[in-house]
């Protein structure tokens, strides 16, 4: 059995209206408060609405607006902002790469003591910054991992901060400030989940915290995205897809990232189809390449999809798991090749050079090098 080391020291607040205990948990002493906020989360009125509910118990609040490709640019800009204010508090809301750079504007805002905060501080001269993070889409909580993939603006590539201590202090997933997000947006994020959960489960560090989680989180994304793809309207669903995300977030927590996501950041830095669209698009074709490495985890992933088992073999419920996972996404009316995302043989090039240079691919149970990892986009295009 995997050696199991496993602490979440964030504190978790999941379900509808949980966003009203915001002003307790970020300003019970008068702190000083920095957002950090996705544009879309303005659009769609989140930001005044967390403006407004702490401003009142803050010492003062500060607005720092990014786009939704927010990058070390964004990232420094931010951390200069929260030191000249000698902020307390930062606020992330957003999707993936808003909340992984305020996770490390707070993580490298760590400043000194004042002379006054000096005298009730015994044991340490630095302050550290809290971090708070509030999604506001059915995404991934980067907050509760002790590592952060941040855009490099010189070259758009997304490079690793890892720091055990950098992980959220408090993550609010409340699903009622979800239900503005954009249908398109909600489906990506729950196919990446599912993408990232099946990458915890077949990765070499999978043991048996992990797979609960994976599975667990593969079931409740594919039920909910299922039934979305019938009700698109329905609000409870994107909340149920929210309780996914975050279980997959947990399955990475206690295992690692894999071939999908790597996949996807190359997408990311090589051309205009963000990380999350590329895990979800890719999704299939990485299964079929674990399809002889894994093929025993198939059947429990087949499970979780909702497949009949009993009566197939172990290679008939992996093509069974795969193909659930493609008529899903037919459902779904998602383009599953590459080519309608205008992505061409040369940005697939440039794509895998970046994949195969993760740290976390020693993982996978597959090796799968720059030549796996084009053949797997070839696949795809």
């Amino acid at each position: 059995m995997a050696f199991i080391e496993f602490q979440v020291p964030t504190n978790i607040l999941y379900g509808p209206e949980t966003i009203m205990r915001l002003p307790e948990i970020a300003t019970p002493n008068g702190e000083k408060v920095v957002l950090v906020v996705e544009k879309m989360a303005t659009d769609i009125g989140i930001t005044n609405k967390v403006k407004r509910m702490i401003e009142g118990y803050a010492y003062g609040v500060i607005v720092f607006e990014v786009g939704s490709r927010a990058d070390t640019k964004d990232l420094f800009e931010g951390v200069n902002i929260t030191k000249n204010a000698r902020a307390d508090v930062v606020i992330g809301i957003g999707g993936e790469n808003v909340l992984s750079v305020a996770k490390s504007i707070a993580q490298f805002s760590t400043q000194e003591l004042s002379k006054e905060e000096q005298k009730s501080q015994k044991k340490y001269a630095l302050k550290k910054v809290k971090y708070i993070e509030v999604p506001s889409m059915q995404t991934v909580s980067w907050g509760v991992v002790p590592i952060t993939y941040v855009i490099d603006e010189t070259d758009h590539i997304k490079k690793p901060y890892i720091d055990k201590d950098s992980v959220a202090h408090t993550i609010i997933i409340d699903p009622s400030i979800t239900e503005e997000v954009p249908l398109s947006d909600v489906i990506y994020a729950g196919l990446e989940a599912i993408a990232y959960s099946f990458d915890a489960y077949i990765s070499k560090k999978s043991n048996p915290l992990s797979d609960s989680f994976s599975l667990k989180a593969i079931e409740y994304l594919s039920m909910n995205l299922k039934r979305l793809a019938v009700e698109p309207a329905n609000t409870k669903i994107k909340g149920n897809l929210s309780m996914g995300a975050l279980l997959a977030s947990l399955a990475i927590y206690t295992s690692s990232l894999g071939t999908c996501s790597a996949c996807g950041m190359g997408l990311d830095a090589s051309s205009d189809l963000s990380q999350q669209m590329g895990s979800a698009v890719i999704l299939p074709h990485v299964m079929e390449f674990n399809l002889t490495a894994a093929a025993n985890k198939f059947i429990q992933i087949a499970m979780a999809l909702g497949e009949k088992v009993s009566d197939i073999t172990v290679i008939e419920a992996a093509i069974a798991a795969i193909e659930s996972i493609r008529r899903m996404m037919l459902d779904l009316h998602i383009p599953q090749r590459l080519s309608e995302y205008k992505i061409t043989a040369d940005k697939i090039e440039v794509a895998s050079k970046i994949a195969s240079q993760y740290d976390f691919l020693q993982y996978i149970p597959r090796p799968a090098g720059r030549n796996e990892v084009g053949e797997i986009f070839s696949a795809a295009l």
